[in-house]
């Protein structure tokens, strides 16, 4: 008596005893729901949408691994692996798809998530072959392969770390931080005398290459030549960007001589 449903339609059952009466019954045998159409990969913290004819509902049979909404068929990815993805037709009649859920990459690593106008850092990602990309080029460059960023203008970019394999991504926010404006000032001073350096941005302080040729004041910005030479003078902001002017010291002329004294 075990019925197997061939094709959706009405059909009779019919049970006969040895002396040839029977006994009948209505049966239908009803259809399945259409193939579940949709991407069922996803990366995990990620949603995909997946759709049938309507009318049914969705379940995950393991919703640790990835949840699925009853009506909306979005399905959401919770950890890595793989799940079977049922559509439920109120007949009963079901049909399923294995979805997976990828891993994200690792964190994107880096000494530093600043870098100052026209300067570079690295970031880096534990995770093989992903490549990188940023969210705004005209702000922030980085290379596809090494990580490289190199700052362009002033503002933030985010950059993206993209698995080849399963497209899963990870994003780091990278912000790019002005320069000091151009220092101005003498950049010649004699032996033993002084100039003043400055800087429009505020909240820098001043150091020398060689305190040897020449000195300055850290916050006044005053040089003090020592010696015949040239030298760097560095003006750091709190974002580490910085500022340089070449400063020469030029030597004093040699000791006058002659009598010192003259008659009117």
């Amino acid at each position: 008596g075990l019925i197997t449903g061939l094709a959706a339609g009405p059909l009779t059952i019919t049970y006969m005893l040895s002396t040839g009466c029977i006994s009948t019954l209505a049966f239908t045998v009803n259809p399945l729901p259409t193939p579940i159409l949709g991407t069922a990969t996803v990366c995990m913290g990620l949603t995909t949408a997946l759709t049938d004819a309507g009318g049914g509902t969705w379940t995950s049979s393991t919703p640790s691994v990835a949840t699925i909404g009853n009506t909306t068929g979005i399905m959401t990815g919770i950890v890595p692996g793989t799940t079977l993805i049922t559509y439920t037709l109120p007949t009963g009649c079901i049909i399923t798809r294995s979805a997976t859920v990828n891993p994200l990459p690792a964190p994107i690593t880096g000494t530093t998530f600043n870098v100052c106008e026209g300067l570079a850092i690295t970031l880096s990602d534990v995770t093989p072959s992903g490549s990188w990309s940023s969210s705004n080029t005209a702000i922030a460059t980085i290379n596809a392969t090494t990580g490289v960023v190199t700052g362009v203008v002033a503002g933030t970019a985010t950059m993206t770390y993209t698995l080849a394999s399963t497209g899963c991504i990870e994003t780091a926010v990278v912000t790019v931080d002005p320069l000091p404006a151009t220092i101005t000032g003498t950049m010649n001073v004699c032996e033993g005398l002084t100039t003043t350096l400055s800087d429009a941005t505020p909240s820098g302080t001043w150091s020398s290459s060689n305190t040897a040729i020449a000195t300055i004041n850290a916050t006044t910005g005053v040089v003090t030549g020592i010696l015949a030479g040239t030298v760097t003078m560095t003006y750091t902001l709190p974002t580490s960007c910085i500022m340089t002017a070449v400063v020469t010291v030029d030597p004093l002329p040699a000791a006058i001589t002659g009598t010192m004294n003259v008659c009117e």
